[in-house]
This record gives structure tokens, sequence and C-alpha cells, in this order.
């Protein structure tokens, strides 16, 4: 029975990169190729987590690789460089490949699983998931002319599952999970509101979003761990600060 779950981060893989061959280098049926992906991921992750749906760590597990596929993929449909497009295929593959060779060790040769792996790169997905869905996001109010009010309450329940997985994976108490959630979550969905009518790029709006999602997220989860101190503090003002002087001033405005 293990040899099934053994080999089925390498069926992902496969699967993952014949997907992403047909939508960068063909042309056929990119949306139907993108959805197959996406179903097939959702049934590899669900046999190598055991279908146990009435838990939290599956669905954790399962939605976190899935959700970042989903973002790749949209930021995949909206670039138009070949080699931007290569790079994040080729990312997207390589990290989910990681992320599912984790969650076998970690579910299955618990005795293999390097402490906290899931743990950072959960939090590196997430970040990037912030970034490829909101340059989606403030694309499809800029150039397809979608309701904000749509794409905000999207970007809300995204927001509430991204930071309570990031939570949840870190170990933090349950009682503290739920009040950061929530109010990060509304506080995260009136930033990528007011980020929306800065007369900048969707890829500028998705960078600065991306950071202040980094900002809080560090911040918090420090102090719910009871690992908050002036030095972490002063990392994340720092590097956070850094980053989006250097977002706008780099950044040509409308």
């Amino acid at each position: 029975m293990i040899l099934i779950h053994r080999i089925s981060p390498f069926v992902l893989a496969i699967m993952l990169s014949l997907g992403m061959y047909v939508i960068v280098f063909t042309s056929v049926q990119p949306v139907a190729t993108a959805v197959a992906m996406i179903v097939c991921s959702l049934l590899l992750f669900g046999r190598l987590l055991q279908f146990e749906v009435r838990t939290f760590q599956f669905w954790n597990f399962v939605l976190t690789p899935v959700l970042f596929l989903v973002a790749s993929l949209g930021m995949i449909f909206f670039l138009e460089q070949p080699s931007v497009i290569m790079m994040i295929a080729g990312l997207a593959v390589a990290l989910i490949l990681l992320y599912a060779e984790y969650v076998f060790q970690y579910i299955h040769l618990p005795a293999t699983y390097q402490p906290y792996s899931l743990e950072y790169l959960s939090l590196f997905l997430n970040l990037l998931t912030v970034f490829f869905l909101s340059a989606v996001g403030f694309g499809l109010i800029l150039l397809v002319q979608i309701s904000l009010g749509i794409v905000s309450l999207f970007a809300l329940f995204c927001f509430v599952f991204v930071i309570y997985g990031t939570f949840w994976v870190s170990k933090a108490h349950e009682s503290k999970i739920k009040p950061y959630t929530l109010g990060g979550s509304i506080l995260m969905t009136e930033l990528f509101i007011a980020i929306s009518f800065l007369p900048t790029s969707y890829f500028t709006s998705a960078a600065l979003m991306t950071v202040l999602f980094y900002l809080f997220i560090g911040l918090t989860r420090a102090h719910v761990l009871r690992t908050l101190s002036t030095p972490i503090i002063k990392h994340y003002l720092i590097t956070s600060s850094v980053l989006l002087l250097a977002i706008l001033l780099s950044s040509q405005w409308l």
C-alpha cells in the first residue's frame, strides 16, 4: 500500500509537467488542461492523505498546493513573455512536487520527515499564492472590468484559508488562530480594495499586497507562537519598509 503513496508525488510531477507543457507550448484546450490538472492534483493529494475529509489536516494539505496551482495557472494566463511563463510553470511544478514529498514523509514516513519543512514551505507557497492571486485579481478589475466587490469577496475567502492555514501548520493554539484569522482577513481585504484604486500596474499592486501580507503574517505568527521580540519586530519592519520603498520608487505610475 505504501508503494502507491510513494509514487504519488512522481505521478503528480509527471501530470503537472505534461499539463504545463500543453499550456505553455501548444494551443490545445488550455482551460480544459488547467481544469484537468487541478482535478488530478486534488485526487492525488487526497489519495496521499487517505481521503480523511473530516480533518482540517486533510483540507490544509490538499488545498494549500492546489490553491497555489490555481494561482500559478491564473498568472500564466495573464503573462505574455515566454521566459517568465516557463519560469513560473517550472517553479510551480517543482514546489508542488516538493510539497507532495514532504506530505508523504509527514504522513507515511514520519521518521524521515525534517521538522518544520511543511511549515516553512507552506508559508512560502502562501506568499506566492497571495502575489499570484492578487495580480490576477487586480488584472481582472483593470483589464476585464470585473466588479471590485466580487473580486474582493473571493479575496476574503482566500485570505481566510491562507491565514488560518499558516497559523495551523505553525501549530498555533486554536484560541488565537480564529480572532487573528478573522481580523487579518478583513484587514487584508480592505488593503486589497484600497490598493486597487492606486494608479499602478496590477503587478505593482500585487507586489505591494504581498509585502503587506508578509508583514502581517510575520508579526502575528511570531506573536501567537510567543516568539515576538524587539529584533523580530525590527527585522520585519525594516525588511517590509525597504521592499515597499523599492516597489514604489521603481514603479511606473499610470
